[in-house]
């Protein structure tokens, strides 16, 4: 008797079953997706430390260079800048530095070259914040998320300059803070690595001395106070101390323990919660 041929046909997914498949998809993408954003957060976070640490790091050299810490803004022969000016050969951003034409009889703002002012610098970038798209204030001012402390860089209510060294920071290098982390807009200003002390709500800088608070708990811009620092990640705020250690605070942390962490030669002993 010959063998009969018989053809079975291929059974396709349910609606059902295939409604499970989504859903159990769906489940996965939702276990996963935080795990992912803690990981890219962690990354921003060790990138961001890294970038303070090199700023610290480029103070050192600075000092090491001129006997004296770098100033929140002052004039060097004919050239007026700010501290992140002054610090650009040292972070490996000679080339920008060298735009600014020195040694001449008139003086120069640095801030007056485009191409200066203009320059995304990636030491001076935190991943972490995303409140200026392009790292650019107005489309010609580029910011930094490293605010310097007024209080070791310049004299708070007399000069824009400290004439620092590092043996006058009588607290302490590995007690008082040289950088914080602050966003790049904020308001109705922002963190211009360029800008000078004619409008200083706009320079990369917090003066201890305005506002003694402590650095803001990841604030939005409308809520963001451009005279403090402020906290991106719901762990704190990412300090850089002037021995060139780096830490992250909580932005819970007293004002008078974070003004005694900010004055380099108060005296002050820094209380628990630091």
């Amino acid at each position: 008797m010959p063998e009969l041929n018989v053809r079975k046909g291929r059974r396709g997914f349910t609606l059902i079953e295939l409604l499970v498949v989504i859903a159990i998809i769906a489940i996965l993408i939702g276990l996963l997706l935080p795990a992912v954003q803690k990981v890219r957060e962690a990354a921003a976070r060790m990138t961001s430390t890294n970038n303070v640490k090199q700023l610290a790091i480029a103070c050192h050299s600075h000092h090491d260079a001129v006997n004296r810490l770098p100033p929140q803004w002052a004039t060097y022969g004919n050239v007026t800048a700010s501290l992140h000016f002054w610090i650009l050969p040292y972070i490996e951003q000679d080339n920008l530095y060298k735009l600014v034409p020195q040694g001449g009889a008139a003086m120069v703002y640095a801030h007056d070259n485009a191409t200066v002012r203009r320059g995304v610098i990636k030491t001076f970038i935190s991943p972490l914040d995303a409140s200026t798209p392009g790292s650019l204030v107005y489309s010609d001012w580029a910011i930094s998320n490293y605010a310097s402390n007024h209080a070791v860089f310049g004299q708070p209510n007399v000069s824009w300059d400290g004439k620092r060294t590092m043996t006058g920071i009588s607290d302490g290098t590995s007690n008082t803070v040289a950088f914080a982390e602050k966003m790049g807009t904020c308001g109705s200003n922002g963190s211009l690595w360029t800008h000078g002390d004619w409008n200083w709500p706009w320079m990369s800088v917090y003066a201890i001395n305005a506002d003694g608070n402590p650095p803001q708990a990841r604030p939005t811009v409308a809520n963001c106070i451009p005279t403090r620092p402020q906290g991106l990640t719901p762990g704190g705020c990412i300090i850089g101390l002037c021995d060139g250690s780096v830490r992250t605070i909580n932005t819970s942390v007293s004002a008078a323990t974070w003004q005694n962490a900010n004055y380099p030669t108060d005296g002050n002993v820094l209380n628990s919660d630091w």
